[in-house]
């Protein structure tokens, strides 16, 4: 979304709690309840993006791999994309060492055609269109995925499948601050920003290659391990029978 477009979704969603006659006080208490509207919203999209399903338009097991893991918001422009396909010719122009060459023919209206070079690694699965489009939106084009179709990929290498669009962790997003939240909620709050952070750093290392990932994964399910241990270890102290202990003192 451009920032314009951003600004105007922001100003619009303001202007259902803020007026230009609101006083300061005002201000306040409805700037808090637009926060907590946002928050309540933000719960919905995620019990829809769980619990239900947007049907695939296309036969493509790639589709279906975005299906699985992408918020319904960001997998219907992915879908958009498949739809886009129908409009692009790919003809392979040269291949040496495992990387292919496309041209991609976009139909835009009639009689106006645009053209695109991608090029396909077989054995990393690498694509890349010279319209950069995966760069600086974060998504797959219908140039690209045309010439996957043509190369029959029905694996997508996971470089492709960006965590940020992933239910998951808009899921974990939904710790939005207000004065409505509980106090103990806060502390909760700021070490999920720190880790958040820290998280990203690490993820975007990772992102480089599939080894790298693979280190990431086996990483993470050691700490999960030893952090359910640790866990389990702190709740049966909670439950420690006190008169057992007093009976070990006196002993």
């Amino acid at each position: 979304m451009r920032s314009t477009q951003r600004n105007e979704s922001m100003n619009s969603f303001f202007n259902k709690f803020i007026t230009r006659n609101s006083s300061l006080s005002q201000f306040v208490k409805q700037y808090d309840n637009c926060l907590a509207s946002r928050e309540q919203a933000e719960r919905e999209f995620n019990a829809a993006d769980f619990h239900t399903v947007i049907p695939c338009t296309t036969k493509s097991a790639i589709e279906a791999q975005f299906q699985r893991v992408y918020t319904h918001e960001k997998f219907r422009e992915v879908q958009a994309q498949f739809r886009g396909k129908v409009n692009c010719i790919t003809r392979s122009m040269h291949s040496t060492l495992g990387f292919t060459t496309y041209k991609v023919i976009e139909q835009v209206f009639n009689s106006t055609f645009n053209k695109f070079v991608v090029t396909y690694d077989v054995v990393s699965r690498d694509v890349k269109c010279d319209c950069l489009l995966f760069e600086s939106r974060g998504i797959l084009y219908r140039h690209s995925l045309s010439v996957l179709s043509f190369e029959r990929v029905d694996n997508l290498a996971l470089k492709y499948i960006l965590e940020r669009w992933s239910k998951n962790i808009k899921k974990m997003h939904t710790h939005i601050k207000s004065s409505q939240d509980e106090p103990l909620l806060e502390p909760r709050s700021k070490r999920f920003d720190e880790l958040v952070f820290r998280s990203h750093n690490i993820c975007e290392f990772a992102s480089v290659s599939e080894e790298l990932i693979g280190i990431l994964h086996r990483a993470f399910d050691k700490v999960m391990v030893e952090m359910e241990e640790y866990q389990g270890i702190s709740k049966g102290k909670k439950f420690v029978n006190p008169r057992k202990s007093d009976i070990k003192q006196c002993e």
